[in-house]
């Protein structure tokens, strides 16, 4: 019986997990593709309680984050072999706290645009004749001068098929989902930028003082020395004609 329950969990350490619930023998979905949508988001602290995600696209992106890198693993061997004798949550769980070991085979890689956001499309359904298993890690972080992250996203498992969930947010539907969106979040701040202070302007440089040009005699000036020079005259005039009359008599 196909199973149909899928979860995204974000723990209070904003791990962010999709759990797929298969029965005891495990058949394939029919060959095929899919796309994953992470939809990366900055929180400026931990959510309070687990938020349940429903794969589609439709939450709300306040602070999206660019250029975080994403690395997507096909495990679905690993992640069989965890699962036998144990549930989905035990072998999600045991995953990530040893991620290291699960990073093989690499089936896509990128980073976020400024939206926040990056598409991995055509991702098999299927890995060696069975559901595939995805792990998706964040393997690069933000420019630190930009984004100041205080808590980087749990890694992501995504058991395929995933299933489009009901209204009432609790069952799932018959109805396949084509595209899968995931909302790992990150805890940290925006770093501001600096204000650039003004330059202050250059001073201008002092003009070089005019030479003084000759000072030319005003026209009052010439009258005067005129009539001086006219008077003086007119006295030596005088003073020689008494001179010449006084011989005279």
């Amino acid at each position: 019986m196909k199973n149909k329950s899928l979860f995204i969990k974000i723990t209070l350490l904003l791990s962010t997990l999709l759990v797929g619930i298969f029965t005891g023998q495990q058949a394939f979905a029919d060959d095929g593709t899919i796309d994953i949508v992470i939809h990366k988001q900055l929180w400026d602290q931990a959510p309070d309680a687990a938020i349940q995600n429903t794969g589609a696209a439709d939450q709300d992106i306040k602070d999206p984050i660019e250029g975080v890198g994403f690395t997507i693993y096909d495990i679905t061997e690993d992640y069989y072999k965890l699962v036998k004798g144990s549930d989905e949550t035990t072998t999600i769980q045991m995953i990530q706290e040893n991620v290291a070991d699960y990073q093989k085979i690499i089936r896509e890689q990128g980073l976020t645009d400024e939206k926040g956001t990056i598409k991995f499309t055509q991702l098999p359904k299927s890995s060696g004749g069975k559901n595939a298993v995805y792990l998706i890690v964040e393997t690069a972080l933000p420019d630190p001068e930009k984004v100041k992250v205080e808590k980087a996203a749990e890694p992501l498992v995504v058991a395929l098929p995933v299933y489009e969930m009901s209204t009432d947010g609790k069952t799932y539907t018959d109805k396949e989902l084509a595209t899968v969106h995931l909302y790992p979040k990150n805890v940290g701040t925006i770093v501001e930028k600096p204000v650039t202070p003004t330059k202050p302007k250059k001073p201008s440089k002092p003009k070089k003082p005019s030479k003084p040009k000759k000072r030319l005699p005003q026209t009052g000036e010439a009258k005067s020395f005129l009539g001086i020079l006219g008077i003086l005259l007119i006295g030596t005039a005088i003073i020689l004609w008494r001179k010449h009359s006084v011989r005279n008599n």
